[in-house]
């Protein structure tokens, strides 16, 4: 874990997301000198994501084979969270076994934002995707002040939101 550089040594509000290889994709939360985190898959299915940072790695399965919720595990066993998708919209709703609850959500129809926010804490972050950049598809704007116990740390939270969006733009591919 020493490639990745303390989310608490950041100096800016916007981070981007760097694309890596064009077959199996990795994908690097960066402020375009420092790596803050990775999510990369085990295969091209989507089913299993791992998420590396500084303070260790987690991934997240779906939670059985016709189940919609998705399990977040540190480690590979040991489950932290789960999201629940909304049943008519595409809200998604995080619940850490810590007590920590928001919504990654959409807010406005045709929107490319996708934000996290919680009833406690007001927006968190917020995920915008850019049409027609291969190399860096996504900007990440956050809260600086943002260094309550009770949170996940932001690099967690932003590549759970960037799976999110992937594997929603995977579902939209195969209708």
């Amino acid at each position: 874990m020493d490639y990745y550089r303390e989310f608490s040594q950041v100096r800016t509000n916007e981070l981007s997301i760097v694309r890596h290889k064009f077959f199996m994709p990795y994908y690097e939360l960066t402020d375009g000198q420092f790596v803050y985190g990775k999510l990369s898959y085990k295969n091209n299915f989507k089913r299993y994501a791992i998420i590396e940072t500084a303070q260790g790695s987690w991934t997240i399965k779906q939670k059985g084979w016709f189940k919609r919720a998705l399990l977040i595990n540190e480690g590979d066993d040991h489950t932290i969270g789960t999201l629940n998708p909304a049943t008519w919209k595409r809200d998604m709703a995080l619940a850490m076994n810590n007590g920590f609850e928001a919504n990654y959500e959409y807010k406005k129809v045709f929107s490319k934002s996708f934000s996290l926010t919680s009833t406690a804490h007001g927006d968190i972050l917020e995920l915008t995707q850019h049409a027609f950049k291969i190399k860096q598809p996504y900007t990440v704007n956050f809260q600086q002040a943002l260094n309550i116990d009770g949170i996940p740390p932001i690099p967690l939270l932003t590549l759970i939101g960037l799976h999110i969006v992937l594997l929603r733009a995977q579902q939209a591919a195969a209708h």
